[in-house]
């Protein structure tokens, strides 16, 4: 089988075309020149490579379209996402996302609601940034990705309509509108996006405990299954204004909504057998989770210029307010009636109030000519409150959890300032910076009555080079040093349960992750690409797992270790075969190496992987294009998991109609079904095997038509 795949991998691949930058910074853009009524347009590229960054170009992705900014974020050059919607940049866990260039401060699992119920219609551009300068925030160890979102700047009212009907296990649609209005110095724009997706998953956990460290002897073995449904439903809505007070001075304001619900209902089994393999607990299980959020962000943001050689200031301050809400349900009904295990049915109630308020100033001074010093300051205040409570039914009555529930209380700030030099010496180009951050975390425990609190200085230095060569060859190499802050869910200490014997634990003695990366990297022409990587990271967060066998339970938690260690090589290069067939290949190696005891064993074994994703283009005629994505990354790790290979191939075509104005696109995803998710451990006294059947293979007919 993987010989086919292989194969089927080495001879089909989406559409993808490259480019490296030009010694001006002016990579692919859209041009349009008018010529007597002579209109000439040449297309953005779909994958861009800067010498910090690589732009995925969303919009002229046939296969994107119709999914969402998770669907869209999987095939992101470098980034694979787990079945929980966990980002990872060249195999590292610790990536910041970024919207429109503002970092988010949603938790990882709010970040993944909310990228599951964002259109990728509504999506311009991705970036990935793997080594940000001192002008971005420090977070995220293995970089940052910036989610940029459509806006139009043409005048008159312009616009854009669409919607989707897909079919996976589940149906799946969502539809919206882009609007705006230019007119002299004034700018009004919005848009609304409603989406439903359906999702069924099939999820298998196996679980065998041994009695020692010889694993001779089986302590236990428990087998757990279940399919879930999993609908989502989400409203999101941006409006704002632009003015241009004078030709020195803009002014924006806007409001951002996103509200949404998500319900995560399961049906299983879970047999327990003890050493002579007899059941000892054979249960019926269900688990009922309803999640509902809204989040409103309000933000006023301005440029203003002091003079016609660049030197400029711009500010942004922004508030958010989310509130955040989940109501579990878990019942296992035993049918062994002579079983000394009982498990009680358990109601969990998890509410949460985000409030963020942040502010930042920059400035941009020209020096000389070919000289530039940028320089700013950034403020943020964030306060989440979530008092948790869980019950579970004894005696013919509810009676509360006092082992589960907890009133957990964060406060953080963060303040910021940095300075970034630039410099070019004819075909030389120099950029280094620093940036320092002053952290201060108060964790307040209500339940408990404790309170932690700690605050740190950090500095972050960056640097980057570039040297051209000439206009076919240039090198260049990149230092960062980054941070990587546990948020709110990892270090509230309540329990979230997945079901009746599996829930995650936050740790709140976790401390950030501080890693150095370095970069140095080739360039030939446009056509191909090439870089060497390292990362030193120190306090690695690792998920651990505890087992439990008096009650059949197992907690998932994170961990500090010591250090780890990243490096491999990417290499991306473009070929056009002929004029209506071109080939963009990514090819990434790396390796995860850890140093460190764990809670489960002494050592995790590094393991070398490579992702190689082969993409191509295919124009029909003027109005018919399609495409085919191939993508294979070997076996990885994933903390002290495992995760098998796996494989995706997905297709597409679109027709441009309706004199150009529309545009009808059918896609399918995962066509072959092997985008599955499967992870083993087998260290300490433990192995756990779990086996994830996703509904990964999608049909989407999408409809689009501009204004």
């Amino acid at each position: 089988m993987k010989n086919i795949l292989t194969s089927l991998l080495l001879s089909f691949s989406i559409y993808g075309f490259s480019q490296t930058e030009k010694k001006n910074d002016s990579i692919v853009k859209t041009y349009v020149n008018d010529l007597d009524e002579v209109i000439i347009v040449k297309k953005k590229e779909t994958y861009v490579q800067k010498s910090d960054k690589m732009i995925f170009n969303v919009e002229n992705s046939i296969v994107s379209e119709g999914g969402t900014a998770l669907d869209v974020l999987a095939r992101a050059p470098g980034v694979v996402v787990s079945q929980d919607g966990d980002l990872a940049v060249r195999g590292q866990k610790g990536v910041s996302v970024m919207i429109d260039g503002k970092l988010t401060q949603l938790s990882q699992k709010e970040l993944a609601n909310y990228l599951k119920s964002t259109t990728s219609s509504n999506i311009k551009q991705i970036e990935v940034i793997t080594n940000p300068s001192s002008k971005y925030d420090a977070a995220g160890k293995a970089g940052i990705i910036n989610i940029i979102m459509k806006k139009s700047r043409a005048s008159g009212l312009k616009g854009t309509a669409f919607t989707n009907y897909a079919r996976s296990r589940k149906n799946r649609t969502n539809s919206g509108l882009n609007l705006s209005y230019n007119k002299d110095k004034f700018n009004i724009y919005g848009n609304y996006s409603y989406t439903f997706r359906g999702e069924e998953e099939r999820k298998n956990f196996d679980q065998i405990q041994f009695q020692d460290a010889t694993k001779q002897e089986i302590a236990t073995t428990n087998h757990q299954s279940s399919i879930t449904n999993e609908p989502l439903t989400s409203n999101n809505f941006k409006i704002g204004t632009q003015y241009e007070i004078s030709s020195k001075t803009n002014l924006e304001f806007s409001i951002d909504a996103k509200i949404g619900r998500y319900d995560n209902i399961a049906n299983g089994k879970n047999i327990l057998l003890n050493q002579l393999n007899q059941p000892e607990y054979d249960a019926i299980t269900y688990n009922n989770n309803k999640e509902k959020w809204n989040d409103y962000t309000y933000a006023f943001s301005g440029v203003h210029k002091f003079n016609s050689e660049g030197k400029n200031m711009s500010f942004d301050i922004e508030y958010e307010t989310s509130k955040f809400r989940s109501n579990q349900f878990q019942s296992a009904k035993n049918q062994i009636t002579n079983s000394s295990i009982i498990t009680d049915d358990r109601r969990g109630l998890i509410p949460s109030k985000l409030e963020v308020f942040t502010a930042k100033i920059d400035f941009n001074n020209p020096i000389k000519e070919k000289q530039n010093i940028e320089w700013g300051f950034k403020s943020s205040i964030k306060n989440n409150d979530n008092p948790s409570v869980y019950e579970f039914y004894q005696n013919n009555q509810w009676e509360v959890d006092a082992s589960s529930t907890n009133h957990f209380v964060y406060k953080e700030q963060i303040h910021a300032a940095y300075v970034n030099y630039k410099y070019q010496i004819d075909n030389f180009n120099i950029q280094a910076g620093i940036r320092t951050e002053f952290t201060a975390i108060d964790i307040i425990q209500k339940t408990l009555n404790t309170n932690n609190k700690s605050d740190y200085l950090k500095w972050f230095p960056s640097l980057s080079m570039k040297y051209e060569v000439n206009e076919n060859h240039s090198f260049h190499t990149s230092y960062s040093r980054r941070i990587n802050r546990p948020d709110q869910f990892e270090l509230n200490p309540f329990r979230f349960y997945n079901d009746p014997f599996n829930y995650y634990q936050g740790n709140p003695n976790l401390v950030p992750e501080i890693a150095n990366s370095a970069e140095i990297g080739y360039s030939w022409k446009n056509l191909l690409m090439a870089s060497l990587y390292f990362n030193q990271t120190k306090d690695v967060f690792t998920e651990v797992y505890l087992y439990n066998p008096d009650n059949n339970t197992t907690v998932t938690t994170q961990v500090n270790i010591d250090k780890s260690y990243n490096y491999g090589a990417n290499i991306t290069n473009t070929t056009n075969f002929y004029k209506w067939w071109s080939l963009n290949t990514l090819f990434n190696i790396f390796e995860n190496r850890f140093s460190g005891n764990t809670a489960n064993a002494n050592a995790i074994t590094p393991i070398v992987t490579y992702n190689l994703n082969l993409q191509n283009s295919f124009t029909i005629s003027e109005s018919w294009k399609a495409e085919a994505n191939a993508q294979y990354q070997s076996k990885s790790n994933v903390g002290v998991f495992v995760r098998d290979d796996f494989f995706d191939f997905s297709v597409g075509i679109s027709k441009q109609v309706l004199a150009k104005k529309g545009s009808i696109k059918f896609n399918i995803t995962d066509v072959f079904k092997t985008k599955n998710f499967n992870i083993h451990s087998d260290i300490g006294l433990t192995n756990i095997d779990k086996r994830y059947n996703l509904d990964s293979r999608v049909a989407t007919l999408a409809l689009t038509y501009r204004i």
